[in-house]
């Protein structure tokens, strides 16, 4: 007797019904549980939407507000997901963006064999006080690229058991942990408290993250303690 395959999901006749369903709820207590963090997307929405200039991240600039909410839970569930990969992975990097450097377009890093690297310029600058604190776990820290695929790939050569920390906004941290699962690198993420990148802003600015989640990420993998001068 022929066996009948076992299907991985089916749907039932009122599956799009319970969607619409949860969809609404999940959407509506989302929202209203981070109504502080998100308040002001609807009118940078709309002013991105009557912005007929000739800039090209229009599409990216003109996200609503919903889909902040599903990328911010979709890191939290790669975050969750990576995580026992992430803590067994030999080796680790952290790829951070430009917008964190205090001095911005002065900002002094220097080229290094992955990315550009900070030259510990500034003291209060937040890029100098994780690269300090990941180097005491033995942790490099690079610029992020354009090319995260091609960054993460050519570290990727050298370091094969690797995992990655992503800094970055929260339209674009869950797609690096994408890109990350694409090359078989467990990622996991710290957002950025705020955005000050050309993005966002016409007088770009320096933006920060939590550098004590970032911390317990790496504690939690090396059983480190470290304590910031």
């Amino acid at each position: 007797m022929k066996q009948k395959p076992t299907l991985t999901f089916r749907l039932e006749s009122d599956f799009y019904d319970r969607l619409d369903i949860f969809t609404e709820k999940f959407l509506t207590e989302g929202l209203n549980t981070f109504r502080n963090e998100f308040r002001n997307i609807d009118s940078f929405y709309s002013a991105a939407i009557n912005d007929l200039s000739s800039r090209d991240d229009h599409s990216f600039r003109r996200t609503p507000k919903a889909f902040y909410l599903v990328e911010a839970i979709y890191f939290k569930v790669f975050d969750e997901f990576n995580r026992d990969a992430f803590n067994k992975a030999k080796d680790t990097v952290i790829i951070m963006p430009q917008c964190l450097a205090l001095l911005q377009d002065k900002c002094r890093r220097k080229r290094g064999k992955y990315g550009k690297i900070c030259n510990h310029c500034t003291p209060n600058c937040q890029i100098n006080k994780i690269d300090t604190m990941a180097s005491s776990f033995g942790v490099e820290t690079y610029f992020s690229k354009r090319g995260l695929e091609k960054q993460l790939g050519k570290i990727k050569r050298i370091k094969p058991s690797l995992s990655v920390i992503g800094v970055s906004c929260i339209l674009t941290l869950a797609s690096g942990m994408r890109t990350a699962r694409e090359l078989g690198v467990p990622a996991r993420g710290v957002f950025l408290n705020f955005t000050g990148c050309d993005h966002w802003t016409d007088k770009p600015f320096a933006t920060e993250t939590s550098l004590s989640r970032l911390k317990a990420i790496l504690e939690e993998k090396y059983g480190i303690s470290y304590s910031p001068a």
